[in-house]
């Protein structure tokens, strides 16, 4: 499975606006114009060997800043050994990279990242479009 394709099973995805949370499901409009932006994102990019570490606590603490986009699965995933439940990522507009924290019930936003490089971009046409939710 490509990186890419883990997305294809997302079932909600939600923005953090200063710890502010909005859910969108996949019927929903908003769904499809952030999952499209987010396709646009990753596309020719690629994942790498992530050193991060996500620790619950620091991570919830950091959520309440910012903007973040959470990626909503249906029961546990999986991609290159590690499970997953929802993937989180801060946005930033300035990001040619970012890292991946992945949620599970057990032990919450604890554990290795994913990593993923833009290459060739930024983040900055998906802050553009998070920013509108």
């Amino acid at each position: 499975m490509q990186f890419a394709e883990i997305f294809d099973n997302c079932s909600a995805v939600a923005t953090y606006s200063d710890d502010v949370q909005k859910v969108y499901g996949r019927e929903t409009k908003e769904y499809d114009e952030i999952m499209t932006a987010w396709s646009e994102l990753i596309g020719g990019g690629m994942d790498m060997p992530a050193y991060g570490v996500s620790l619950d606590s620091l991570t919830r603490k950091e959520m309440k800043c910012g903007k973040w986009v959470e990626f909503i699965f249906e029961g546990c995933c999986s991609y290159n050994g590690m499970p997953y439940e929802k993937l989180l990522v801060k946005t930033e507009r300035g990001f040619y990279g970012f890292n991946i924290i992945r949620f599970n019930s057990s032990e919450g936003y604890s554990g290795r990242c994913f990593y993923y490089q833009l290459n060739d971009k930024t983040m900055q046409n998906f802050v553009e479009i998070i920013e509108n939710y």
